[in-house]
């Protein structure tokens, strides 16, 4: 035990022990043990405006965030020459099942969820002969062939193309 003297000595508060080991800049110099001082104040007043300034200009944000602002502009410029524009065509069928062969689907299966049992009823559906007893599956697959062979064409695909009152056809086109 201690002597009567160190007993009797109040415990800092919780408030003085965090602002002492705190890092958040002031706070060490506004929450120390003992009364209340000049210099604590200006301390306390310093960090209140600066907390002040802080959440005003989080708020100013937040609203101006919520207020969903948008800028539009639009220039405009004559030019005598107009070069045909950039257009994307896709497909969301990656592949022309009708050009597949049974040993794209034996290569291919995992892919497609077609399991090996269900061969010959997917290249029944496909209009393709079911008889495997000739099929022998190559030893390798070139992925760029069969994307190549199956893929669809833009002749397929574009019915009917007009760019500034003229025809415009596949070969305006470069695939990629």
């Amino acid at each position: 035990m201690g002597t009567p003297e160190e007993d009797e000595q109040p415990r800092p508060s919780d408030i003085t022990v965090f602002g002492a080991n705190c890092t958040l800049h002031g706070l060490s110099h506004i929450f120390l043990p003992g009364g209340v001082t000049i210099r604590r104040l200006l301390w306390a007043s310093a960090f209140i405006s600066s907390l002040s300034i802080f959440l005003y200009q989080v708020a100013g944000a937040v609203m101006e965030y919520y207020r969903y602002p948008h800028v539009t502009i639009l220039d405009e410029m004559d030019s005598p020459v107009m070069y045909f524009p950039a257009i994307t065509l896709c497909n969301y069928n990656s592949f022309r099942r009708s050009k597949m062969q049974r040993n794209d689907l034996f290569w291919m299966a995992g892919l497609l969820g077609v399991e090996q049992s269900d061969f010959d009823d997917f290249m029944a559906a496909l209009g393709q002969p079911v008889d495997d007893s000739k099929f022998f599956p190559s030893k390798t697959f070139n992925m760029l062939e069969f994307v190549q062979r199956t893929s669809h064409s833009i002749e397929e695909m574009l019915l009917d193309c007009k760019y500034r009152g003229r025809d415009c056809g596949p070969e305006n086109f470069t695939s990629v």
